[in-house]
């Protein structure tokens, strides 16, 4: 085989895996990417008198909503746990308000955590979800 038609079967050949490459990272990457986070709020289970055992130890956890924006538009979650900053347990929230979901009240319990938004929607989720998420 001739170098130069070897050299254009390789070049063809690099050419397809980069392509390849764009489009997986096109359909995937983009729901992973976080462009922007801003917290919308902000609570502790201690502000409220409520800890969570953990091994042995008892700890506060932390609740933030955040706006975040990706490559495909804009999520809100619901970050919980003890340092919920770095490490956490996600919520995607999916609530049927339209725009923004505002917090109206946060109820910790020894047993779960229930978010009621100004919408109207209440969230709860189970302690053993978000307790030892470290």
């Amino acid at each position: 085989m001739p170098r130069r038609r070897l050299f254009s079967i390789v070049l063809k050949a690099l050419l397809g895996v980069v392509l390849l490459c764009v489009a997986v990272l096109a359909l995937l990457g983009p729901s992973s990417v976080s462009l922007h986070e801003e917290v919308l709020h902000e609570e502790r289970s201690q502000d409220s008198g409520v800890t969570y055992e953990d091994v042995g130890s008892w700890y506060s956890s932390d609740l933030y909503l955040l706006k975040i924006l990706r490559p495909t538009g804009v999520r809100y979650e619901l970050h919980i746990g003890p340092q919920a900053e770095i490490s956490y347990y996600p919520v995607v929230l999916a609530l049927g308000a339209a725009g923004e979901p505002r917090i109206s009240d946060v109820a910790w319990s020894p047993d779960r955590v229930a978010v009621r938004f100004e919408s109207g929607e209440t969230l709860e989720v189970p302690a053993d979800n978000f307790r030892s998420v470290r």
